[in-house]
């Protein structure tokens, strides 16, 4: 019988590090987006902008830059378009997450079809009961805090036995706090904590370890 506890994890940079897909794995894309962004800024801020999309979701991306709806559904379709075949591994910790037996929900940000070869890739369907993605070009988005609000009508777990694991303050931890759930920050980089985290780790031991507490 699973405990009455819920895991909500995240995906990016939390069950594996993003980097690790490799620039000749995504080649093409990112070519396709530095050619229409090209005119727009100088040479290192084009460099600045590919940079950060390997931190940080596009949406994110796009508000900083101030991207153009042209350039953003460009992207869209380019990535949505291309043929991934990603070999990564997940964070080595993450094995202890796999066996625990507790209702695990994966919910993570980004646009479809390269979330999914992330999710073949890693296996996870093996681990979730549940996988959510939060499509950032969804015609009606209800972003993270929406799914978790799904999540918690579904389970009918308290909000208090929720845990929401993720490394974005902004993101699933800022949305996990302001649903009551109890957030847990994944800092692999040593990544300050945030004010919206309860729990601040850098090893999936340690949340083990207060699960069991």
């Amino acid at each position: 019988m699973k405990s009455l506890k819920l895991l909500i994890f995240d995906l990016d940079n939390t069950i594996f590090e993003t980097k690790s897909i490799g620039e000749h794995a995504v080649a093409a894309v990112m070519e396709d987006f530095r050619s229409s962004i090209s005119s727009l800024f100088s040479p290192e801020k084009v460099e600045a902008v590919i940079n950060d999309l390997w931190n940080y979701p596009f949406d994110h991306v796009a508000r900083q830059y101030q991207l153009s709806e042209e350039v953003s559904k460009q992207f869209s379709a380019s990535i949505n378009s291309y043929e991934y075949q990603l070999e990564i591994e997940a964070y080595p910790d993450f094995e202890l997450i796999r066996g625990l037996d507790i209702w695990k929900v994966l919910v993570t940000t980004g646009f479809e079809k390269l979330q999914r070869a992330k999710i073949e890739a890693l296996q996870l369907h093996l681990v979730f009961e549940e996988i959510h993605i939060d499509q950032l070009d969804a015609p009606i988005r209800i972003h993270k805090k929406g799914i978790f609000q799904q999540i918690l009508d579904s389970f009918h777990v308290k909000p208090s036995n929720i845990f929401v694991i993720g490394d974005n303050p902004e993101s699933e931890l800022k949305a996990g706090r302001e649903l009551g759930m109890v957030t847990v920050q994944v800092a692999k980089h040593g990544q300050p904590q945030s004010a919206f985290s309860d729990y601040y780790i850098t090893d999936f031991r340690e949340l083990i370890n207060f699960l069991e507490s």
